[in-house]
């Protein structure tokens, strides 16, 4: 099977990043205090590192295997992205996600969530998918559940960002778990 390949939802297009992304994920992503503000990132990374992670992407498409890193599109235009990390000896895989503050409170996210947990499970036939989220980010935990994860507990201090440690809630979902 092809790493990233294209997935459609009904209103979106996950498909591999580009450097013709990299205008509009500095400035809708990597620059928003909001968006980074529950993730592992700064706020106000420069054009010329954005272009080296695009960069990397598009070298890890092209060498590795279970590489899936996903630019979720609107009408074309980047608003997010979708990741997932597969572990083929558990079969299982961990998904991570963000999408810009423009496109927020549309159920976009909950929608990719859906669908990548489906080509999981279908496609890839992993066995668990799971994410984790900042504590103080109860509005990703509502997208795991509204796509079918079930809370399974907290990693006490797990992530440290600006020195600063920050529980982290799991969430998880199997195979035969959905609906």
């Amino acid at each position: 099977m092809e790493n990233t390949p294209v997935l459609h939802t009904p209103r979106l297009t996950l498909d591999r990043f580009t450097q013709a992304d990299a205008e509009t994920v500095c400035r809708d992503l990597f620059s928003s205090e909001a968006v980074c503000r529950n993730l592992l990132l700064q706020p106000g990374t420069p054009l010329e590192e954005v272009r080296d992670i695009l960069r990397r992407l598009e070298e890890g498409y092209a060498v590795h295997e279970d590489f899936f890193q996903w630019a979720i599109r609107e009408q074309g235009v980047c608003i997010g992205r979708m990741s997932l990390t597969v572990n083929r000896r558990h079969l299982g895989g961990t998904v991570a996600y963000y999408l810009a503050e423009r496109a927020w409170g549309k159920g976009y996210m909950t929608e990719v969530l859906r669908r990548v947990i489906d080509f999981a499970f279908d496609e890839l036939g992993l066995n668990r998918v799971e994410a984790d989220h900042f504590a103080e980010n109860p509005a990703s935990g509502r997208v795991m559940e509204k796509a079918g994860m079930t809370k399974e507990g907290y990693a006490r201090q797990k992530y440290c960002k600006n020195g600063v440690f920050h529980d982290a809630v799991l969430y998880g979902i199997l195979k035969e778990d959905r609906k």
